[in-house]
């Protein structure tokens, strides 16, 4: 509904303004972005939902928590950020220390 609102407002800019055709095509992607963002939103509240409804089939709910933890990286501070290096690069020098002859 609203895109064919904003296209008849486009339409009409177009023949009104002289750029009228770039504001048209501003807001025609502005409305598919706005689009594609909603739809994501509701994918990732769906997965939430059958997440906790148990309804998810093992490679599904591996898929989900690997994107949790993905996002959750991405909220660390630096602290945390740093902790989390420390183990990584403990555990790799264990193991090539391992693999050392």
């Amino acid at each position: 509904m609203y895109f064919v609102i904003f296209l008849l407002i486009g339409l009409v800019l177009c023949y009104l303004f002289p750029f009228g055709p770039m504001v048209a095509g501003g807001i025609i992607f502005a409305l598919v972005v706005d689009h594609y963002r909603q739809t994501m939103r509701m994918r990732e509240d769906i997965r939430d939902i059958k997440n906790h409804m148990g309804l998810m089939n093992k490679s599904e709910a591996q898929e989900y928590e690997m994107d949790k933890e993905y996002t959750q990286v991405d909220r660390l501070d630096s602290e945390q950020m740093d902790m989390i290096n420390r183990r990584i690069e403990a555990e790799l020098e264990k193991e090539s220390n391992k693999n050392k002859p």
